[in-house]
């Protein structure tokens, strides 16, 4: 994604369904960001496990929005609308939402075009492994997607080769059309498990209650890697 800190940067995090590492991912990027000395605003739309929310709210901008409601889309772009310029609004949205996100896409995209100054947009689609993820994204692709498409095969579930519903023509394709192929890199799961289910942010996890001198030379070596991996990403 160009970067020019007189834009908003909107990150959508869409997935076809849960448990395929999107939440990780994105706490993993907003991480990146937040290393930078950057301006990070979340939108949880996950209302119902609010794990971005419970973990961030205490130190960071967190607006929750129900993507059932008729204002869904309204919202969404009213707290881009309210970000300091340079800032990275990292949306979380839920499995199973797809035509609640039609509406969301539509607003987006006639923001872009009538206000061209305010935000530039990326999806990260998180692949999962069955083929119902693979269908639901070449049917994204068929619409007219409201920014840079971000695919991300995260390595939560292996090597690429895991991905059986991912052949080569995708990913070139994805790339010829100016996208990004991505592999988020993994968190080990003791880690994610302090965010997940203890609800700490990755922020100020290395200063965590519980947290050994080898808990926290993994994280910094995870740190490492995500700061390398991502920087012209997010």
């Amino acid at each position: 994604m160009n970067m020019n800190n007189s834009y908003r940067y909107l990150h959508l995090f869409e997935k076809e369904k849960g448990g395929v590492g999107s939440t990780g991912s994105l706490v993993s990027a907003a991480h990146a960001v937040m290393m930078r000395g950057e301006p990070v605003v979340f939108i949880e739309c996950s209302v119902t496990q609010s794990d971005v929310s419970n973990a961030y709210a205490t130190r960071h901008t967190v607006h929750e929005v129900d993507l059932k409601s008729d204002d869904a889309a309204d919202q969404i772009l009213s707290a881009v609308q309210q970000a300091e310029p340079g800032a990275r609004i990292f949306v979380n949205v839920p499995g199973g939402h797809l035509d609640d996100l039609d509406r969301v896409h539509d607003l987006v995209r006639y923001v872009k075009n009538k206000y061209p100054d305010l935000m530039q947009v990326a999806v990260t689609w998180t692949m999962g492994l069955d083929a119902a993820s693979r269908t639901t994204l070449d049917v994204l692709r068929e619409t007219d997607i409201p920014g840079q498409l971000i695919l991300n095969l995260p390595e939560w579930h292996g090597e690429l080769t895991n991905y059986s519903h991912v052949d080569q023509d995708l990913l070139d394709s994805i790339q010829a059309e100016g996208g990004i192929v991505l592999d988020m890199p993994k968190l080990h799961p003791h880690l994610y498990d302090r965010f997940r289910k203890d609800e700490i942010g990755l922020d100020v996890l290395s200063q965590a209650r519980g947290m050994s001198f080898g808990n926290v030379a993994a994280f910094e070596m995870w740190q490492d890697r995500i700061a390398a991996k991502l920087a012209d990403i997010y």
